[in-house]
């Protein structure tokens, strides 16, 4: 394996490290990790790290990298606003003109799988997306579901509804210790609507899609078909995986943890369809 550090984008500004197996086949798919919420291109735990190596492993070039303004990437020059996607859509760029890929797949985790589907609805070179604790949408039964939950709680006015209006990522420090509101980046899950139309776009060009939900969704994902209840077209895709974990411990503070995520993802992109691995 051989990793190399890559300054990219406009000015230079981005900054990540490209994990190439010892025998490099362009004709199969880069993997992108962007940031997880605060965490830089290591991800919690060493998670992206650990992952990178695995794919490198088995054959798959990666880059986890860092979003403008996070970890060792800067700001980007004449940016206005926070919006990662352009951020991958520069380190495709960037690995085009090197020849390292012939398509793309992204993983993100949290934060980044909201990165992840914005950058699959605006670019064409984007195969496959795995999104870690993304979107949740609720259904009759979840609603239900969580209605019973609030009922039947000892404590009920203890009770603190976990789906808010909008997903967030503080921008510096941690999610427990020392976040102050100017440090948390807000953004907006799609609406209902809008994700029905992105859903059906992705299925019109075959993107392989994997959703995962862990013990970071719960009180938002709350039984293993929820997914495919609010949308029901994907149904009808056989390239949609879905798994629900909610066991699976939030940052993957354990090595059997992250080993358990990684297994699975490695296994998803051994998995990616041949007509994947070209444009």
């Amino acid at each position: 394996m051989n990793e190399q550090a890559l300054a990219f984008g406009e000015s230079g500004a981005l900054f990540g490290i490209l994990s190439l197996p010892e025998t490099h086949d362009p004709s199969r798919p880069t993997v992108l990790i962007p940031n997880t919420g605060v965490d830089h291109r290591i991800g919690p735990g060493r998670l992206h790290v650990e992952l990178a190596r695995a794919l490198a492993n088995s054959g798959y070039a990666s880059l986890r990298l860092d979003n403008a303004e996070l970890g060792d990437s800067e700001r980007v020059p004449g940016r206005a606003s926070v919006a990662y996607a352009p951020d991958l859509r520069s380190a495709m760029d960037m690995l085009d003109a090197q020849t390292v890929s012939s398509g793309y797949v992204i993983i993100g985790f949290n934060s980044g799988a909201h990165d992840a589907h914005q950058a699959a609805r605006i670019d064409p070179r984007i195969v496959g997306t795995a999104f870690i604790d993304g979107y949740c949408y609720s259904t009759r039964r979840s609603w239900l579901s969580s209605a019973l939950h609030q009922l039947t709680r000892v404590n009920r006015h203890a009770y603190i509804p976990l789906r808010p209006l909008s997903r967030f990522t503080p921008q510096s420090g941690s999610l427990l210790h020392g976040v102050r509101t100017e440090e948390i980046r807000y953004f907006r899950t799609p609406s209902r609507r809008q994700m029905q139309v992105d859903v059906i776009e992705f299925m019109r060009r075959e993107l392989s899609l994997l959703y995962v939900y862990t013990a970071q969704s719960e009180g938002s994902y709350i039984y293993a078909t929820q997914l495919l209840d609010a949308f029901p077209i994907l149904r009808t895709y056989p390239q949609v995986t879905l798994h629900h974990l909610p066991a699976l411990e939030y940052r993957y503070p354990c090595r059997a943890t992250r080993e358990t995520i990684i297994k699975l993802l490695l296994d998803w992109v051994l998995a990616l369809p041949m007509r994947a691995h070209s444009r």
